[in-house]
């Protein structure tokens, strides 16, 4: 294994924020193209670095795709694992402001997300994904298994899976969903829209939107 030194001195001549540079340059075009339509060369003209700056700190474009997607998705797993088993919070808006700000300011990832995982099984970028993605899921899980059914904040009859499906489908909507139909709803991707969102989401689940009906006379 080369030393640190003797690596240093193989390194090309170039920026020193390049590898920085190279992820949010990834993040970008992978978030716009597929993986086969994204070259090194398109992915070191766009983060203005030389292109042997991509062998260099990540290998090949796969080890950059990937190093892309568990540093960028690092915010949400420190942030469920952060949460103290003995100590889950019983309001919903805690997971949901973890979520927000995490991935709102990477608007080009949860898109990505959902094309990859769309594309054809068994695609080196989708097994990245999935192995990164799956902790989220996981933890998600475990977080509502605690804030939702161990605390009993669910309504009796209530299916706890169907019950984390309305949750994470009021979460996620708004990032993936195309811009022009957020637009429609009046939704500015901000954070004080996303927190606004939180409060909407967490009272719609909570109480619900629909009246129950008047019992009738017997």
């Amino acid at each position: 294994m080369a030393t640190i030194n003797e690596r240093a001195a193989g390194r090309p001549k170039g920026d020193s924020d390049a590898r920085s540079k190279l992820i949010n340059a990834a993040l970008v075009l992978f978030g716009a193209n597929s993986f086969a339509q994204v070259s090194t060369r398109q992915l070191a003209r766009h983060a203005e670095v030389d292109a042997a700056m991509i062998r260099y700190y990540f290998g090949s474009k796969t080890g950059l795709f990937e190093s892309m997607i568990r540093e960028t998705l690092a915010p949400v797993i420190a942030s469920l694992k952060s949460i103290p088993a003995c100590a889950v919070p019983h309001d919903l808006a805690s997971l949901m402001q973890t979520y927000y700000q995490a991935m709102a300011p990477n608007p080009a990832l949860p898109r990505l997300i959902v094309r990859i995982l769309q594309e054809p099984e068994h695609s080196e970028q989708q097994r990245i994904l999935l192995d990164v993605f799956s902790q989220i899921m996981d933890l998600s899980r475990q977080w509502l298994a605690q804030a939702l059914v161990k605390s009993g904040s669910l309504r009796d009859g209530v299916n706890p899976e169907l019950a984390r499906l309305s949750l994470i489908s009021l979460m996620v909507f708004p990032l993936i969903a195309p811009p022009v139909l957020i637009k429609q709803f009046g939704i500015d991707v901000n954070p004080e829209s996303l927190s606004a969102l939180v409060r909407h989401n967490v009272d719609v689940l909570q109480q619900g939107l629909i009246q129950p009906h008047p019992q009738e006379p017997q």
